[in-house]
């Protein structure tokens, strides 16, 4: 219990309390102290990198083992993954091979998935441009005004839509992502105080 639980406790209270002094406090000792710490910081997300690697190594494996060798998904994966790392060690990341992956497959793939999100975003703003509510008719009505001051053909029906649509993205967007970051921030201060102290146990594998 004491491994598990109560010195995972420890290190991450002495750990976040250091780099928080050192954050707000010019004092040397703290400082250099810090420093080691975010030092050490890359070398365990190195690890678990590694860790989350040999995970989906031993996923897909499994799941190739169940299906008999018929599930050509995970065979793609594995196969692509074991290329793409060797090419990167033995080969460098200025190699012609490792361009040609990046260049051929690696930003095609991405293009692509993107391209399919656009049809789940389109049916998505469908099913929320109802306008079942006050609410809903305003984010109907913006909605409409955004897409029409973002096309050309949007200034030729209503000429008074990109004025508008540059003040609500420069306005009403700006100040509504600000919110959300802030409000993302003081979360994240929230969950990281109760890791230091100790309350947060799903992060020590609890409840």
């Amino acid at each position: 219990m004491f491994a598990k639980r109560t010195l995972p406790t420890i290190i991450a209270f002495v750990c976040g309390i250091t780099v928080v002094i050192a954050y707000f406090f010019n004092i040397p000792a703290i400082q250099s102290l810090a420093q080691g710490i975010l030092r050490w910081q890359a070398v365990i997300a190195v690890f678990a990198l590694g860790l989350g690697a040999v995970n989906i190594i031993r996923v897909h494996v499994n799941n190739i083992r169940r299906s008999q060798g018929t599930n050509i998904y995970s065979l793609a994966l594995l196969i692509t993954f074991v290329i793409t790392i060797f090419v990167g060690v033995f080969l460098g990341q200025n190699s012609n091979a490792y361009k040609f992956i990046f260049d051929y497959i690696n930003v095609p793939t991405g293009s692509a998935i993107f391209s399919l999100l656009a049809f789940y975003i389109g049916t998505a703003a469908y099913r929320a441009f109802r306008a079942k509510n006050v609410e809903a008719a305003i984010l109907l009505i913006t909605g409409c005004i955004v897409m029409l001051g973002r096309v050309p053909i949007g200034a030729k029906i209503l000429p008074v839509s990109v004025p508008l649509t540059n003040w609500i993205m420069s306005v009403l967007n700006v100040g509504g992502q600000r919110g959300v970051m802030i409000a993302g921030a003081i979360g994240f201060i929230a969950v990281s105080l109760r890791i230091i102290v100790g309350l947060e146990r799903r992060s020590y594998g609890g409840e």
